[in-house]
């Protein structure tokens, strides 16, 4: 059996953010408010998906195409967001008050024997905004925060 690649394609509608590093980026529009407030908060993310499932099901992944219609299918409906590792950690404490139950799912690769510097995080898409909430709370009570009440 040949396995077949297609390179991904975008599937969502995006915005242009800027990057506290200056940088411009596509963010679908589902991730914006959660990705401006991560940035705000300190947090470094890598990329996002505001809904796996559609993203697979169109080819915005490197999932084989024989395989997409099964992932697809299970990730319909969950958003995904790429962050460094250390990151991630902080942002599941932040967001343990809505996780249980609702089959969130943060995952650290091991590529060649080794974790790598980024984590992985798979959470049902209507939970964008409360995580946003938690996310603005935090900064709002924490001085180390870009908005801070320092």
């Amino acid at each position: 059996m040949t396995t077949e690649y297609t390179e991904p394609v975008q599937v969502h509608p995006t915005a242009e953010l800027v990057t506290p590093a200056g940088e411009h980026v596509q963010v679908d529009t589902g991730m914006v408010d959660l990705v401006t407030a991560l940035w705000r908060k300190g947090f470094t993310t890598l990329q996002c998906c505001q809904d796996v499932g559609a993203g697979i099901a169109g080819g915005g992944c490197m999932y084989p195409v024989e395989r997409r219609e099964r992932y697809a299918a299970y990730w319909d409906g969950f958003a995904w967001l790429k962050m460094l590792t250390g990151h991630m950690e902080r942002l599941m404490d932040l967001a343990a008050p809505i996780v249980a139950g609702n089959g969130w799912e943060a995952t650290v690769p091991i590529l060649s024997g080794r974790l790598v510097g980024f984590a992985n995080l798979r959470y049902p898409s209507w939970q964008t905004a409360e995580l946003v909430g938690l996310v603005e709370a935090a900064s709002r009570n924490d001085p180390e925060s870009e908005n801070g009440s320092a």
